[in-house]
């Protein structure tokens, strides 16, 4: 992990003649790695600004929590039932640290790989080895929420289409357009960046 801030902190170098800043780059950095790792590809709109102060708790989902709660948090960003499902599609990807969040395990079989697979999971219930949180079980237990599994399940198209979407929709909260013209103005060197980080996350 180290190293890869490191890395992050060389390429924003590079970037520095764009006015790219560090929340740019982790966003981008994510989008390339939902990429490389199989899944769609993610519009990119620099803009964003860093800052010194952190949010307060509380603004991100409660693991513990069930339907109300996840609508709660996402609802009040102007996000969908449809949003809330398709993005907790990302736990296809890597795992749950116990000394991080309490919980432990992935939850997927492939967790490197970006697919449908956390959805195929969540229809077929527990199994020995792979992580089910109680926020997504709850996916299954709300039945607007489960028609959105159901259908993930069986069509990966339409889950990489709408977790486009949503990823984008929610990376782009607060962002203001007219801050990103100076970096849409050479958009050659920024992609250079997403190559290099791409290279970055396949080392």
């Amino acid at each position: 992990m180290p190293n890869s801030f490191y890395a992050l902190d060389h390429r924003k170098s590079r970037l520095n003649i764009l006015r790219i800043t560090y929340a740019d780059l982790y966003q981008l950095a994510g989008v390339v790695a939902v990429e490389v790792t199989g899944g769609p590809t993610i519009d990119f709109v620099p803009g964003r600004k860093d800052s010194k102060v952190s949010p307060k708790e509380g603004r991100l989902p409660d693991a513990k929590k069930g339907p109300p709660h996840l609508r709660d948090i996402f609802y009040r960003m102007g996000l969908s039932d449809k949003d809330i499902v398709a993005l907790s599609g990302a736990h296809t990807l890597g795992r749950a640290h116990p000394e991080r969040s309490g919980f432990d395990g992935p939850w997927t079989r492939e967790p490197l790989k970006f697919d449908n697979s956390y959805f195929v999971e969540l229809l077929n219930g527990e199994s020995e080895g792979l992580l089910q949180l109680p926020s997504d079980k709850a996916l299954v237990e709300d039945p607007e929420f489960r028609r959105y599994v159901e259908l993930y399940a069986k069509d990966e198209d339409a889950f990489f289409k709408d977790y486009a979407a949503s990823h984008k929709k929610l990376s782009e909260l607060g962002l203001s357009p007219s801050s990103s013209k100076i970096i849409q103005k050479d958009g050659s060197i920024l992609a250079q960046s997403a190559v290099e980080l791409q290279s970055l996350l396949q080392w």
